[in-house]
């Protein structure tokens, strides 16, 4: 069914030829955008740039829902839906100014309550290296001898990858005063920690650092909290990040950072980057954005053999100083 689903499609398209074009199973997986068991073709988006003003020209998409026009780069399975009119066969999509190329999916039955419309669907997951900010996410719809008429455009807008109140989508809210952030390349239960210069074990699941066994990130100070425990008990959400957070300004002085291999779920080593990420005024002077400092505190990698359950703080990473 898959097979000739696909078939389909491709001579749907204005692209395809009559040998059909090669398609390697890992075409796409690099994208901003991948769409589950949707079909990826490399190039522009079909269709015709949205006049100023009057009607669109058919084939076109007109309508698309999402529940969020903000999203986190990684976030999975992120339902988009919405009509096309009754001309179309498919639908495309692509962001306008990031990636490679579109993704195509079948229309659905028409809507018996929006006259008839034809109905489509789509899950999406966004990638992890999504810039920051606005970006455009085009539609086409596709009619039976593969002519695209006027393009939807949806604006969406990508979060940073650590926790900023989500200063990049809506500047006036301030970011937070600091984020320590911890992210791996295997999927692996790793653990951030973090000691104040006030003495205080900040995340993990520590035992060997203060007296107290550690406190967890939620309750160390009102200001401070750790945002997700990444690979819990290695049931794997392919985030392999985890962020300290600092709402308001954090004590002054050195902090010291461990970085724990917590289990290494049938994984042989991990490597980790530590990173601190500060507010900085925009270039124009405009309103500050979270920013990630180079050098990174800490590069490091960790194996199997010394992964303890949390009996330990595990590794000592480094450390960096709050002015």
């Amino acid at each position: 069914m898959r097979a000739a689903l696909l078939a389909m499609l491709w001579l749907l398209l204005p692209m395809a030829s009559c040998t059909g074009p090669e398609v390697s199973e890992t075409t796409g997986l690099q994208e901003p955008i991948r769409v589950e068991s949707g079909q990826f073709l490399p190039g522009n988006l079909p269709g015709l740039v949205p006049p100023d003003g009057g009607a669109g020209i058919d084939p076109q998409v007109t309508d698309v829902t999402i529940a969020n026009i903000a999203f986190e780069p990684g976030a999975r399975g992120v339902n988009i839906s919405g009509h096309t009119s009754v001309d179309a066969q498919a639908v495309a999509m692509r962001f306008a100014d990031i990636g490679s190329g579109y993704w195509v999916v079948p229309v659905g039955p028409p809507d018996s309550t929006d006259n008839g419309l034809l109905t489509w669907t789509l899950a999406a997951d966004f990638g992890l290296n999504v810039p920051p900010g606005f970006h455009n996410l085009l539609f086409a719809a596709i009619g039976a001898n593969g002519s695209s008429g006027t393009q939807y455009v949806l604006p969406l807008c990508a979060d940073t990858p650590v926790p900023d109140n989500l200063n990049a989508c809506v500047p006036k809210r301030a970011p937070p005063a600091a984020v320590l952030s911890l992210s791996w390349d295997t999927p692996v239960n790793l653990d951030l920690i973090v000691q104040d210069p006030l003495g205080r074990t900040i995340g993990g699941a520590v035992t060997a650092l203060t007296a107290d066994g550690g406190i967890p990130a939620s309750s160390a100070a009102a200001n401070v909290f750790l945002d997700r425990d990444s690979n819990a008990n290695c049931v794997i959400d392919n985030i392999d990040r985890e962020d300290i957070v600092w709402q308001t300004s954090p004590p002054k002085g050195e902090y010291e950072v461990w970085v724990d291999l917590f289990s290494a779920c049938h994984q042989a080593a991990v490597t980790f980057t530590v990173s601190l990420w500060l507010p900085e005024p925009s270039p124009d002077g405009g309103l500050s954005h979270l920013q990630e400092q180079q050098p990174p505190v800490a590069l490091g990698e960790l194996t199997a053999l010394q992964a303890n359950g949390g009996a330990g703080p595990g590794l000592y990473a480094g450390s960096f100083i709050l002015q």
